[in-house]
């Protein structure tokens, strides 16, 4: 769950400011992903946990809505993952954001091989870093053993084990993400070391990857952000989308940031991620301009 809190300024330490607006909705990475790919047309299962609370029933719910598979999203004695957002209004509507992961550190090997056949027989996994380290190193090695492809989102960053890099299909963190995972490296010598595998985001700017000929710059849409909370996500969901269409990576990667700006254009991590409809509008739109 995402609470939003607009504000002109972060506050100094011991200051007490006043909020423009307050907003309550549904977030997590991986719902967001998940959601955001159904969105897209595609049949997604999600495999995770969410608290006892109403907020586990809400998060429910919302799977149900847009028709992503719940199967294995287990119920657990805690509290479901939330996130306090804050939105800089008077800086191009950035935002910086607390996770507090609750529920989604309860997933355990264990449930993940009772999902073993949905992973087999996926077209791709995609995982993200709020759920335990040594579950998501799992379920890298289940799909390098299956064939899978594997998409990491390496969000909230963690140190990983030495060969996960060359067992996932795709790396895809942000600006922030990837200095932190190669602080000795510029970004284009850390995607010229893994050609066709490490693709960064940049926001407003798009996305950059190398594909072992040239260093390619991608570029963002040109949109009136509203709200950057979810973009990622958007981001991911419609870059497995294409790929697993066209297996071509700059096509992949120019969808995906279409879908990253038109989330930017409304409030919400899920409400804002768009549709194969919202996604044919803008660029009939495009062409017509």
């Amino acid at each position: 769950m995402d609470l939003f809190f607009e504000i002109n300024k972060m506050p100094a330490l011991g200051e007490t400011i006043e909020g423009q607006a307050f907003h309550f909705l549904q977030g997590g990475k991986g719902a967001n992903q998940a959601i955001a790919a159904a969105k897209l047309g595609n049949q997604v299962a999600m495999i995770g946990c969410v608290g006892s609370s109403v907020f586990g029933t809400v998060a429910l719910k919302n799977f149900e809505k847009y028709g992503v598979n719940h199967t294995h999203v287990r119920r657990v004695e805690d509290y479901t993952g939330v996130a306090l957002v804050t939105i800089q209004k008077k800086k191009i509507r950035d935002n910086s954001i607390i996770s507090v992961p609750g529920a989604n550190r309860k997933i355990t090997k264990e449930m993940i091989d009772k999902a073993k056949p949905i992973i087999k027989t996926a077209k791709a996994v995609l995982l993200q870093l709020e759920t335990p380290m040594e579950v998501v190193e799992y379920v890298i090695d289940l799909c390098y053993k299956y064939g899978v492809p594997v998409i990491l989102n390496p969000s909230p960053y963690q140190s990983l084990r030495e060969d996960i890099m060359s067992k996932v299909t795709f790396m895809i963190p942000n600006e922030i993400e990837i200095r932190q995972m190669f602080p000795n490296h510029s970004i284009e010598l850390s995607c010229a070391q893994y050609p066709n595998k490490l693709i960064v985001t940049r926001g407003s700017m798009g996305a950059v990857y190398h594909n072992r000929t040239e260093f390619k710059i991608i570029d963002g849409i040109k949109v009136t952000p509203v709200d950057t909370t979810g973009a990622g996500d958007a981001f991911l969901a419609a870059f497995v989308t294409e790929y697993i269409k066209t297996k071509d990576i700059e096509a992949s990667v120019t969808f995906a940031n279409i879908c990253a700006g038109l989330s930017i254009t409304k409030i919400g991590a899920q409400e804002s991620s768009p549709s194969l409809d919202d996604v044919s509008k803008y660029l009939k739109d495009l062409k017509n301009q």
